[in-house]
């Protein structure tokens, strides 16, 4: 994915990170986001809160968690590109204008990428690259093209708006090198400000002298195969990923084998990323709740400070139109999408947030939303970010300041230190000459005291010498030597029974060390065996708890139900038929004939004649 190749199409797909700014808000987008995502997935549920059933009734229709998630979806690529495109209205023109570049960039690392690439193409060495250039910027909307112009204003370059009205119009006129044609570039519709920002030469120039920039949609240019015809782009960037590199407007531009280069601005594991590698999946919707799913997941590991080296290696490929070696690029490979932890805990936790000194509390909203009550959570929660971020910035803010008030005055003692230094040594200076008079003395007495010391020292040794010579001489040699054999003789005895007592040790180490071994692997048996009942435990659970077992659960209690019904009429049935036989018994023999006992009356029964 870091390069495709198809005759004179050349795509690169660059890697960018995220900003503080923009974690932050996307750590409150999946707050927000937390309990539809969990619907849609069916991976979970958040707990409830008594924050969550205490809320007032929703005035409009709540919002569904399909289109929720593709909120969410939208509002990530959104920050991702710039976080002042997250509000749904435009920029202010005068805010854009007056907005300075280096601010306008710092909050979007994608921004900041963008400017690296076109601040190196336009400071190139133009005795090298001596030819014009003409840059296409493709971005997905307005809003993004509104902040690229914004920072383009006041550049070495030539601006053409393509999509859009323009923020300022500097009257550019386009036309080709070798002929006096001219195309004029329409009004913006705007009145004109105060504040000149081209000189009046700058105007009047009709030719093309310097680089182009044209400005452009992707919908602009899908839509439009014949929009750039009239000019001679060499260098396509992408800021919107999702261009297809494919689209006849590119294939138009590469007509004649010319070789236009697409270059791809992509946050690494966004789900625009994510959809790039997996474009070939047919479920749109579970593209988009994958890339979700492996946004969330991988968030964390996003980096905003990503190296900017190969930015000169990229700039000089591609003026000199040459195939660009990839390994020279930043990998923009998809992170592993194996699973740690489950999807509830990604929606629950924040780990991207900015630490500040205060406790800022941010949990998942975890109850039916409007659109209006969307909007309004979501502004308190930036709001209340907001806040705190200030008054981190004011904490640190007051530490700094008390930390430079400290320095201030260590500096200040520091200089009277060196004020009393110098006088110190003004005093010191006139003394100098007693100082180097008592310098020269001492110096000849320490001369004298080192030599009387080695003197005494070698008049010392000489005496030690002699003592040990004169008590030599006075003991007997013969009591020395056997003195000496019987403690030899006493370490021997030693040493041997040490040396038993170590083999007994040894021994017994080792048979320890047999039985460790057998122990340790009887254990390790053990434990493979219970982690194997484990399991088997826990899937055995999960098929008791499953849906299957509960249903035929359901099925045999009815059927336990409905035989024990039968068993109980049988056992009735049962009761009454051998009262019924035990009532025939007392009229009638066994053998079947009449039994001669009469009634009472001296009658037969109803029955028995009835039986004759």
């Amino acid at each position: 994915m870091d390069r495709t190749e198809d005759g004179h199409n050349s795509t690169y797909c660059i890697p960018v990170g995220l900003t503080n700014l923009q974690k932050d808000l996307i750590e409150i987008l999946v707050s927000m986001h937390a309990r539809s995502l969990l619907e849609l997935s069916k991976e979970g549920a958040l707990p409830k809160d008594e924050e969550d059933t205490n809320h007032a009734k929703l005035m409009l229709p709540a919002l569904s968690p399909f289109q929720l998630t593709n909120m969410l979806a939208a509002n990530i690529r959104a920050v991702a590109n710039h976080p002042c495109l997250l509000v749904e209205h435009y920029m202010p023109r005068q805010l854009l204008l007056m907005e300075p570049a280096e601010r306008l960039m710092a909050g979007s690392a994608k921004f900041q990428k963008l400017a690296t690439i076109l601040n190196s193409l336009l400071s190139r060495d133009r005795e090298k690259f001596s030819k014009p250039l003409q840059i296409l910027v493709i971005a997905q909307g307005i809003k993004e093209l509104d902040l690229i112009e914004g920072f383009c204003l006041g550049k070495p370059v030539k601006l053409k708006r393509l999509s859009g009205t323009s923020l300022f119009d500097e009257k550019h006129l386009y036309g080709e090198i070798n002929t006096g044609s001219s195309t004029p570039v329409p009004s913006s519709g705007y009145n004109k400000d105060e504040y000149e920002r081209v000189s009046r030469k700058s105007r009047n120039n009709s030719k093309i002298e310097g680089d182009w920039l044209f400005l452009a949609t992707t919908t602009h240019i899908t839509r439009s195969s014949n929009l750039m015809d009239e000019f001679n782009v060499d260098l396509a960037i992408g800021f919107d990923p999702l261009v297809d590199e494919n689209l006849s407007c590119f294939k138009r531009m590469r007509l004649g084998g010319k070789k236009v280069p697409l270059v791809k601005l992509l946050v690494q594991d966004s789900p625009d990323h994510y959809a790039l590698a997996c474009r070939s999946s047919e479920n749109s919707d579970d593209l988009l709740l994958d890339s979700l799913k492996h946004f969330l997941l991988n968030r964390q590991s996003i980096n905003g400070d990503l190296d900017f080296n190969w930015t000169n290696t990229l700039v000089d490929e591609l003026l000199k139109a040459e195939n660009l070696d990839v390994n020279a690029l930043p990998s923009c490979k998809l992170a592993d999408s194996k699973r740690i932890k489950s999807l509830v805990e990604c929606v629950s936790q924040y780990p991207g947030l900015s630490p500040l000194s205060e406790n800022f509390k941010l949990s998942p909203v975890n109850r039916d939303l409007d659109i209006k009550d969307y909007q309004s959570i979501l502004m308190d929660i930036i709001v209340r970010r907001l806040k705190a971020c200030e008054n981190d910035f004011d904490s640190r803010q007051r530490q700094v300041l008390e930390a430079r008030l400290r320095e201030t005055m260590r500096q200040d003692e520091f200089d009277s230190v060196k004020v009393q230094a110098a006088k110190t040594f003004k005093e010191m200076e006139s003394d100098k000459s007693h100082l180097n008079d008592s310098i020269k003395t001492l110096d000849k007495v320490q001369t004298a005291h080192a030599k009387i010391f080695d003197n005494v020292k070698v008049i010392s040794e000489r005496s030690t010498a002699f003592q040990n010579i004169l008590v030599a001489s006075e003991a007997s040699p013969a009591g020395q030597i056997v003195s000496l054999q019987e403690k030899l003789a006493s370490l021997k005895s030693e040493l041997t029974s040490e040396t038993l007592n170590n083999s007994r040790k040894s021994s017994a180490n080792d048979d320890l060390r047999v039985k460790y071994q057998v122990e340790s692997s009887e254990a390790a048996n053990r434990s493979l065996t219970l982690k194997a009942l484990q399991e088997k435990r826990t899937e055995i659970k999960a098929k008791s708890a499953g849906p299957i077992t509960t249903i035929h659960k359901g099925t045999s209690n009815e059927q336990e139900l409905q035989l024990r019904e039968e068993l109980i009429r049988v056992v009735q049935q049962s009761q009454f038929i051998q009262g019924y036989i035990k009532k025939v018994q007392k009229h009638y023999s066994l053998n079947g004939n009449a039994s001669p006992k009469k009634t009472p009356n001296g009658s037969r029964t109803r029955r028995g004649r009835n039986i004759d």
